[in-house]
């Protein structure tokens, strides 16, 4: 199959998706929960577009199933298009080479070369230039790669903003650590398996909770036996919130100076005090869980804003299979309780699974914290920082204002490291 029959079969699989959201009952009716919920007004066509080609390839329904699933179980359709959709990723590109007709680039998550197609002429793409970093969704068919969308270009210069904006894409979607990457994977798993092994020895437990104002001393405590396999008491560690109770907590949806903020200060910083878990999973590693007491306490009892927190868990890709299944298996009135947040009636759990967790099925996903603590990229990063935080210490009288901040950040030294010192 040619480029040009690829994407011509691409777009009017995107076009025919497209017209079955707009009829068909159920996720025209999902579709518009989805906008009430986010809070999203469209005021133009070009508005339209973008929000309902977002929904289709990166959300879920009300049901924890997502779009394009969706259309392809109600389909019956399991072309490769449909799941070369379903399997693309968003990224960071640095542009090694401008070609005639597509882009030589290195992914920065998995750190491989690419060759990647536009799907629209180059001639319309003039502003990318070599060096430059595409901040886009790519898809790939046939063994070849295609960029379905550009999001932003970001320039040669701001090296910090194009690695943040990485890091952001690989812990929403840890496969794109690894993609193309086979070393990568094998030291992933190689890494899992050691977790695990240290969890039990370290906690004798699945998991263990404590509240988000001392998990982050959690988290050093076990990276330290898991280092130097030396336990010591700690129990000072561990403490309850004065409620349980479920609110939101998106650490991914912020700017990018409050997102570093939580990667690498931690939840701590948060003004609300709730319960926060570390969870060990075999297959996939480490997660730290947030209100994982919360959830399995709304079996048991009533918690505020308990529906909003069954939901999050059932239909969140940031939580393993391994906690509903831990949740089914020990309470009672899991069905009853899930059924009712849902507006579902499931019966049993690999059905539930199924169309909750289905991007978990016959997945090598690995936790957010395994492809974060293996991640050259987030080293970079802690290097930005710590770099960051000499320079601010250190008067600087040679630096004009609108010359580039020595620490490397890509900024003008007004708005980086000399913003305080004006």
């Amino acid at each position: 199959m040619s480029v040009v029959d690829s994407l011509n079969i691409i777009s009017k699989t995107i076009e025919n998706i497209l017209d079955f959201v707009a009829n068909d009952k159920v996720l025209s009716e999902d579709f518009q929960q989805y906008l009430e919920i986010n809070g999203i007004e469209i005021e133009s066509e070009k508005e339209f577009n973008n929000v309902i080609i977002q929904y289709v390839l990166d959300m879920k329904m009300q049901n924890g199933l997502r779009v394009l699933e969706y259309y392809r179980r109600n389909n019956k359709t399991y072309d490769e298009v449909i799941d070369a959709l379903l399997n693309s990723f968003c990224s960071v590109f640095k542009v090694n080479k401008v070609l005639s007709n597509a882009f030589d680039v290195t992914c920065l998550t998995s750190n491989v070369s690419l060759t990647i197609i536009p799907m629209v002429k180059m001639s319309h793409l003039k502003q990318i230039g070599k060096f430059d970093y595409i901040q886009a969704r790519i898809l790939e068919l046939n063994r070849v790669q295609y960029i379905l969308e550009i999001y932003d270009v970001i320039s040669e210069f701001d090296v910090y903003k194009a690695t943040t904006t990485a890091i952001r894409y690989m812990l929403q979607n840890p496969k794109t650590a690894y993609y193309k990457n086979d070393e990568k994977k094998n030291q992933l798993e190689k890494s899992v398996a050691d977790f695990y092994e240290k969890f039990e020895k370290c906690f004798s437990s699945q998991f263990v909770v404590t509240t988000n104002k001392k998990i982050d001393r959690l988290i050093e405590y076990f990276n330290s036996y898991r280092l130097t396999e030396k336990k010591e008491d700690y129990s000072s560690l561990i403490e309850k919130p004065e409620k349980y109770r479920f609110i939101k907590v998106d650490e991914f949806n912020c700017d990018d100076d409050t997102f570093m903020q939580n990667a690498i200060g931690g939840f701590a910083s948060h003004k609300e005090i709730y319960d926060v878990a570390l969870w060990i999973d075999k297959k996939r590693g480490l997660y730290i869980i947030p209100f994982l007491k919360t959830f399995f306490k709304c079996f048991e009892e009533e918690i505020e804003e308990k529906n909003e927190c069954i939901k999050e868990f059932l239909t969140s890709d940031k939580i393993p299979p391994s906690v509903i299944k831990y949740a089914c298996e020990n309470y009672e009135k899991f069905f009853d309780v899930v059924n009712e947040a849902l507006n579902t009636k499931f019966d049993n759990l690999e059905e539930l699974l199924f169309n909750t967790k289905a991007v978990y099925v016959d997945s090598g996903i690995f936790s957010p914290v395994v492809v974060l603590f293996n991640s050259e990229l987030f080293s970079l990063i802690l290097g930005f920082e710590e770099k960051k935080d000499e320079e601010k210490n250190k008067p600087q009288t040679n630096i004009g204002r609108n010359d580039l901040c020595p620490c490397g950040s890509g900024l003008k030294y007004k708005k980086c490291c000399g913003k305080n010192l004006q």
